[in-house]
């Protein structure tokens, strides 16, 4: 059974954590228990050498192998409990629930994008941080995924959720809606939004949510951002410099000042003279930048509806 056939069997937050809870604690035995075996293997002069050598590289080496499914089972529970609190918020919001509203940010994307913006780095890994508290580190090969910083940026600020299949990708919870309901989903959801997060493209369905986004007034509440450009995603079927040139002559149809596409990314605040505001750079690494800005954005929105009751 794969990891994710097996963690969308849990249907409660309770079972999300006691999941996460246990494969780091399995994590940690398994890198103890490979790393006991080489070292005693190791230390046994009655054993061949050549024999001593395979039992140490080979307990080591398994050690590393297992740990990293029990990492990457960890990480898919944590997913699977953002999926679940984003049903959540959505049945409240359909009054299908008397919960009261927790406040999250609405990620509008294409399809076609998920999971095409990364980048490959080593870097050091710290096990169970995300679950109980501070673990040990090990170095591992990660992919830096550009809505996994985006999540993890804006996670103090509040959950972030998008339309699509639960358990597809790790990043924003996802709310599983029917195909010719789509579009009133998108509508109460960006209606309820404290933020909302846009990556735009022409393609049909984002294409939609960009044309609401401009006659509805929910730009004023909305950061756009022009992805960091990865060649590798062209050859997947997804093109972020394109997809950026074709956008912009939809805000332009509006009135928009759209900028020209930025290699690096960036992140952009439109003022009420339909020009931006704010334009700041970002990279794949750009989550403490996602979270500066998303800050000045509430910022705004809160001292306009402040400046709003004073006028009222």
């Amino acid at each position: 059974m794969k990891i994710k056939e097996f963690v969308e069997r849990v249907e409660s937050q309770n079972g999300t954590d006691s999941g996460r809870r246990l494969s780091m604690v399995a994590l940690i035995f398994t890198l103890l228990m490979g790393t006991f075996i080489a070292v005693f293997a190791a230390s046994r002069p009655q054993l061949p050498p050549a024999l001593a050598l395979f039992v140490f590289v080979t307990a080591l080496v398994a050690s590393v192998l297992i740990a990293q499914i029990l990492f990457d089972l960890e990480g898919w529970y944590e997913q699977r409990k953002r999926d679940l609190d984003a049903e959540e918020i959505f049945q409240s919001l359909r009054g299908a629930r008397d919960e009261n509203l927790v406040p999250f940010i609405l990620y509008l994307r294409p399809f076609v994008s998920t999971g095409k913006i990364a980048a490959e780095k080593s870097k050091l890994l710290r096990v169970g941080a995300s679950s109980i508290g501070n673990g040990p580190l090990m170095l591992a090969s990660d992919r830096v995924e550009f809505e996994e910083e985006i999540e993890k940026a804006l996670r103090p600020l509040g959950k972030l959720i998008a339309l699509g299949k639960p358990l597809e990708h790790m990043g924003a919870g996802r709310i599983r809606v029917d195909d010719n309901v789509w579009q009133d989903a998108i509508k109460l959801l960006m209606d309820n939004a404290e933020m909302i997060v846009l990556l735009p493209s022409p393609r049909p369905g984002t294409c939609w949510e960009v044309e609401h986004l401009l006659t509805s007034g929910a730009l004023e509440k909305t950061i756009v951002v022009d992805p960091p450009n990865d060649r590798g995603s062209i050859e997947d079927g997804y093109d972020p410099i394109s997809e950026w040139h074709g956008v912009r002559d939809t805000f332009h149809e509006h009135g928009y000042e759209l900028p020209e596409d930025n290699e690096e990314g960036s992140l952009i605040i439109f003022g009420t003279d339909k020009k931006p505001s704010k334009i700041s750079r970002i990279g794949l690494s750009g989550e403490n930048q996602v979270r500066k800005f998303a800050k000045q954005l509430r910022k705004l929105l809160r001292d306009k509806a402040k400046g709003n009751r004073v006028e009222g």
